[in-house]
């Protein structure tokens, strides 16, 4: 098949950019064709490796109609058996009105807690139209089904991201000379890491060997940098900047805590499950509360504050053997995410989707079959 996908900005870290990369290069390895769309510039270095055999079509998105033409062309030439517009914000309301008259399915790619979605970073009407719009939808997790209308929750995939288990060279606690809480990922007002920072001084008097180690970059490390210095143990925060081999740390680390106030999958979570690091979050944050399965593979402190969560951390930090039982959870857990299952269901979805190229759900405005007053909404 040929296979188009929005990738956004090629330059970027963030995890939605990591996980359509790695999308993009495993349909490849299965042999179809790719084609990734992006806003980037024409020359940009991308973040993340791309197989050679991936195609890139670079598009300018000026936010008016003028645009559509340009895109229609761009899809016309390609011809691609389907499309994929993953999201956590409208981007897929442009590929709707790109797609509506070319025929072409649409896979609508959600990654991030839906209610936030339709909430925070949307809006319900504006994402209801593209769920109908779709012809196939995927979720990451089960218990976002429920955020899609009744009807229309038959074109729904569930499938999470894909985690590769960690490298021989980095199994097994790797030497370090303290023990570690680890966060890792980008430092936005979202991740909450002021609150672990905090945490970790209400609890770092009675574990004097514990270190907190702050891997990312972004726009809140002024702040942090900040708290950090509020603290009575500021010598043991370190801030590290940005990893490009994150097994490392992982490997590296005792415990996990991501403090994040919603996630769309926490694939961060993951990565430390297929090491054996037990992970702590907050019962509130969908997704950290699927993935955690609180008192197995990790915590869930109950509510969203820094003396909740100290004492979380508490429980692991002053048990070893929790730790080690925890950890041997996480990793029958990162099992399930293992790549070469993901991207089954992923070919199965794509395939699925495919064969409505001629007859998409788009297609629908221009037939003379009537739409019910719920789907008129829609």
């Amino acid at each position: 098949m040929h296979i188009a996908i929005d990738i956004h900005d090629i330059s970027a870290t963030g995890g939605i950019e990591n996980v359509v990369n790695c999308l993009a290069n495993a349909m490849i390895r299965r042999q179809h064709k790719v084609t990734c769309f992006t806003y980037s510039p024409i020359g940009i270095i991308p973040r993340f490796y791309f197989s050679p055999a991936v195609q890139f079509e670079h598009y300018v998105f000026t936010g008016d109609t003028a645009t559509l033409p340009k895109l229609r062309e761009q899809l016309l030439r390609c011809q691609p058996d389907v499309f994929i517009s993953p999201s956590s914000f409208n981007n897929p309301l442009l590929w709707c009105s790109v797609l509506k008259d070319l025929n072409i399915p649409l896979i609508y790619s959600e990654h991030n807690d839906p209610w936030i979605i339709a909430n925070e970073l949307w809006n319900q009407k504006e994402r209801q139209a593209v769920l109908w719009a779709a012809d196939a939808i995927h979720m990451l997790l089960p218990p976002f089904l429920k955020s899609v209308p009744q009807k229309l929750q038959t074109k729904c995939h569930i499938i999470g991201n894909p985690v590769p288990s960690s490298p021989s060279e980095f199994q097994g606690n790797a030497s370090h000379t303290a023990p570690t809480i680890l966060s890792l990922g980008r430092l936005s007002p979202v991740k909450q890491i002021p609150l672990l920072v905090e945490a970790f001084n209400l609890v770092a008097n009675d574990f004097p060997q514990w270190e907190l180690h702050i891997w990312g970059i972004g726009e809140e490390e002024g702040r942090i940098r900040q708290k950090i210095s509020q603290t009575t143990c500021a010598d043991r925060i370190h801030i590290c900047g940005l990893t490009r081999i994150p097994h490392k740390q992982f490997s590296q680390a005792d415990i996990f805590c991501i403090p994040s106030r919603y996630e769309g999958f926490g694939l961060t979570i993951i990565e430390a499950f297929t090491h054996g690091v037990p992970v702590v979050g907050f019962q509130a944050c969908n997704a950290v509360n699927y993935l955690i399965k609180d008192g197995i593979n990790g915590l869930l402190s109950p509510a969203m504050t820094a003396a909740d969560l100290a004492q979380s951390l508490r429980r692991l930090m002053e048990d070893e053997y929790l730790r080690q039982r925890m950890g041997q959870a996480a990793l029958d857990t990162a099992k399930e995410y293992a790549p070469e299952h993901i991207y089954d269901q992923w070919e199965k979805l794509i395939q699925a989707a495919a064969v409505r190229k001629g007859q998409t759900q788009l297609a629908r405005l221009y037939q003379d079959e009537p739409l019910s007053p719920e789907e008129e909404a829609w």
